[in-house]
């Protein structure tokens, strides 16, 4: 009817103008209630909820740290070897880490190690008798970390030395079975002990010495490893416990390093057996175990565990990489550290978290730091810089607080608060490909706020300071530190 009485031709210009008059309608609608349209739109209609209580307490923080397996025998001896160590234990410069994990070698004498990143020198020479000029690359590496801060040493073996295996191997048995020669418990733990005590003497701040590494796998070629039992492992930390005790060395010593969480018949089984001992107990001062192969779902049974153990103690990953082929240096990688760092402080409340590898040269996902091992050139993967989001700001001492944001599930929070309660650092991942509002509830009696970013162009960038504010914008795919202050 109505084009009838208007005509072919105003009919059609009136229908125009009516098109553009609803399509108007619709973007303002969509720009005003932000229906996400491409990655960076803001959601300003839904801001997420943090809610933080600094009165409910979890665990303390030991700290963050690396492993100098598999470079520092080369980089050790590269003239930008001090660029690399900022990047990782310079508080300004760098990420901060405070604890570095020494590889105590056992070479030389292999089966099918063909990578010379993947040898190492054994200290000793004959029994109770040492070179230790040997490994000098990787103890220069040591060394300087010391220099930039680092104040725990931990001192770990993928293997006994070849006298004190069964095939005179130190990459495992052939068929990956047991390779541990029994009776060698007391030989394994002064060998250990003596170079301890030598790194001690030389100003080197050794907190632990760690016998045995992933003992569950079927070590037999391509890196130091050896196979133990359950019984073959509890055998040697009660002879490392009894000569740390004989020598009085002030160290303690680090068990069992087991390859994953939820596996009920070693990681459990050595849980048990070694915080049913009274002589043990009564020295370790945590329980380590490695993140690998570990989901959410993993996680929260071995919590269910250990919950329910007799005698608790503190538990610490210490070592974790994403185990994945290809080389990633964005912020894929880096959420993915990110969310395993925080799954494993939050649903575990782990005290220290210890990265494997600090620096690769493969074509893998595994470094913090990439390099170029015929020009010593190297790459920060945006990953070591999420990890900074933490080991920055989060500093030993501090104590894991309750964060919630029940609003968005793309969001992960965790909270920790200072010694003295003067800084309330929180850490909040979006892992959504689009940006989000917050506001944060439980830290009115902070007046200050300073923010530093991660993301694909930020890396651990300070991008405010100042007075709070009442709603902050998160940044696509980002890992963003709040640290709130009095």
């Amino acid at each position: 009817m109505f084009f009838m009485e208007v005509g072919k031709e105003s009919a059609w210009k009136m229908l125009k103008k009516l098109i553009k008059v609803i399509s108007a309608v619709m973007i303002i609608t969509i720009f005003s209630s932000n229906v996400m349209i491409g990655k960076g739109r803001i959601n300003n209609a839904i801001t997420a909820e943090i809610t933080i209580l600094p009165q409910k307490k979890y665990q303390k923080i030991e700290g963050f740290g690396v492993s100098g397996a598999w470079w520092a025998q080369d980089v050790g001896s590269w003239s930008n070897l001090g660029e690399i160590l900022d990047y990782l234990f310079h508080k300004e410069k760098g990420i901060g880490l405070t604890i570095y994990r020494y590889n105590v070698g056992a070479g030389p004498k292999y089966n099918n190690v063909n990578d010379p990143w993947r040898r190492t020198e054994c200290f000793e020479v004959a029994p109770g008798k040492y070179d230790w000029n040997r490994d000098k690359n990787a103890q220069k590496a040591l060394f300087e970390a010391v220099k930039r801060g680092v104040d725990t040493v931990v001192l770990f073996a993928n293997s006994p030395p070849g006298r004190m295996t069964k095939n005179g191997y130190t990459s495992g048995d052939f068929w990956g079975g047991s390779n541990f020669k029994s009776g060698m418990e007391k030989e394994f733990s002064k060998f250990l002990c003596d170079v301890a005590e030598y790194f001690i003497k030389k100003g080197v701040p050794v907190k632990y010495i760690s016998p045995i590494n992933e003992p569950q796998w079927n070590w037999k070629e391509n890196q130091e490893g050896c196979h133990y039992t359950v019984e073959e492992a509890y055998r040697v930390a009660k002879a490392l416990v009894a000569e740390i005790k004989r020598r009085k060395l002030k160290v303690k010593p680090s068990f069992i390093e087991s390859g994953k969480w939820f596996d009920p018949d070693y990681t459990f089984k050595m849980y048990e057996l070694l915080t049913n001992d009274k002589e043990i107990r009564e020295i370790m001062d945590h329980f380590a175990v490695h993140s690998y192969w570990s989901d959410e779902f993993d996680k929260k049974m071995a919590k269910n565990f250990f919950d329910k153990t007799k005698f608790k103690l503190p538990l610490y990953m210490t070592e974790w990489c994403q185990m994945e082929s290809g080389r990633d240096l964005g912020m894929g990688g880096a959420l993915k550290l990110a969310k395993t760092l925080h799954e494993d402080l939050t649903i575990l409340s782990v005290s220290s978290w210890q990265h494997w590898i600090a620096v690769s040269c493969y074509d893998y996902n595994d470094g913090l730091i990439y390099v170029d091992k015929n020009t010593h050139k190297y790459y920060v993967a945006k990953r070591l810089w999420a990890f900074g989001n933490w080991s920055r700001y989060v500093r030993p001492g501090y104590v894991r607080i309750d964060a919630k944001s029940k609003s968005d599930t793309d969001l992960l929070v965790s909270s920790f608060i200072s010694p003295d309660d003067k800084r309330i650092v929180t850490i909040v991942i979006n892992q959504a490909e689009d940006s989000k509002n917050v506001k944060f509830k439980g830290v009115e009696n902070y007046k200050a706020v300073k923010i530093i970013e991660t993301n694909e162009k930020n890396s651990l960038k300070e991008i405010y300071k100042g007075p709070k504010k009442d709603i902050y914008t998160l940044t696509p795919t980002s890992v963003t530190t709040f640290v709130f202050s009095l």
